[in-house]
């Protein structure tokens, strides 16, 4: 592994973009859909830790950000990369392996379609979003 082909400029934005999508994404797209789909009422939102909460997501956020870059980049130079490869990445990461785990895992818990189309989805677009931004900031 080398990590001197990383740029780190790529993967701070990439983790700002994941944390970003998601304030937007839960808030005011499915904010209330998500809610009802996992159970919580707006009184336990209003207990929750939120720094706690978004702390983890930011740090959760630049882990994924920094594990594509080591994929893209970790194993030596990759000029094959670009923004199209980087987006075409990481949506096929999403469609085969985070849509089908998440169902996996939802099916069992009995959540609805509509739940795991939210969570999937989110992170289907935005491993989509951080494979275009590493892809053009090699």
């Amino acid at each position: 592994m080398d990590i001197s082909n990383i740029n780190w400029l790529a993967v701070v934005v990439s983790t700002v973009a994941y944390f970003a999508l998601g304030a937007i994404w839960y808030g005011p797209l499915f904010g209330k859909a998500w809610q009802r789909g996992v159970g919580l009422s707006d009184e336990e939102l209003k207990k929750a830790n939120m720094g706690k909460l978004f702390g983890s997501a930011l740090i959760l956020s630049f882990v994924v950000s920094f594990g594509m870059a080591m994929f893209f980049y970790g194993f030596g130079e990759n000029p094959d990369m670009d923004a199209t490869m980087g987006g075409m990445m990481g949506l096929m990461t999403g469609l085969f392996f985070i849509i089908p785990s998440t169902a996996l895992n939802y099916n069992f818990a009995r959540k609805g379609v509509g739940l795991i189309m939210i969570d999937s989805l989110y992170h289907t677009i935005a491993f989509t979003i951080i494979g275009v931004i590493l892809g053009v900031w090699k």
